[in-house]
């Protein structure tokens, strides 16, 4: 909590702002294995937007190819990253 005084001409006037940390930790879940032509569903979570390197930017990401897939998890400007192989 960080607290400013301002004294002017005698009148005294007071704010505080209260500053939290945020902590932001990526995760993924969903089978990590599929049937050739098949298809399966990769989950983020952890925070308020998603950006896959696939260029999907929602937390739940369609995937019809084998292959690593990451993605960056940001919120209130701090980031994390989760990857499934």
């Amino acid at each position: 909590t960080y607290t400013v005084t301002v004294t002017n001409n005698g009148c005294t006037s007071t704010a505080q702002s209260i500053v939290t940390l945020t902590n932001v930790t990526a995760s993924i879940s969903g089978a990590t294995t599929m049937c050739s032509g098949g298809s399966t569903t990769l989950t983020a979570s952890g925070g308020g937007t998603y950006l896959w390197n696939n260029g999907r930017v929602t937390a739940a990401n369609n995937i019809t190819a084998a292959g690593t897939y990451t993605v960056t998890v940001t919120n209130n400007g701090c980031t994390s990253t989760a990857q499934s192989i």
